[in-house]
């Protein structure tokens, strides 16, 4: 509720995961300022560390985000109109298999080796940015 109340602070084009979270590290922060005398109250250290870990998972998040759209991009027109299919459209296997006229086991062994090829794909990307 609060990103809501903020959301015209928030510029667009900047990072919205940081803004998000330095929003929500202030109103943990202001909580537990107001709940100081509580014995079950976690330290600032503590928030700070799991700010930072939230972080960092973000940014890994955002990376594995972009590896995938490049990935993505490399893939042939058939094997991305099956992923819209399924993903995008949210279409069942059935109604793949129906309008493509493949056997819905052949349509869910593409999408897993499309799923496999994309993961390793990612991943190379991943290990090549480090």
């Amino acid at each position: 509720m609060v990103l809501w109340r903020k959301a015209e602070e928030f510029k667009p084009g900047t990072d919205f995961w940081k803004w998000a979270s330095q929003v929500a590290r202030y109103q943990v922060m202001s909580h537990w300022k107001k709940r100081n005398r509580d014995r079950h109250v976690f330290d600032l250290g503590l928030l700070d560390e799991m700010a930072l870990v939230a972080e960092k998972t973000a940014e890994e998040t955002d990376r594995r985000q972009a590896a995938l759209a490049r990935c993505l991009d490399k893939l042939p027109p058939t094997q991305r109109q099956l992923l819209d299919m399924r993903y995008d459209l949210q279409q069942s296997i059935e109604q793949i298999s129906d309008a493509v006229g493949r056997p819905n086991g052949s349509i869910r062994q593409t999408l897993f080796r499309i799923r496999e090829a994309l993961l390793k794909c990612i991943d190379s990307h991943l290990q090549w940015e480090a």
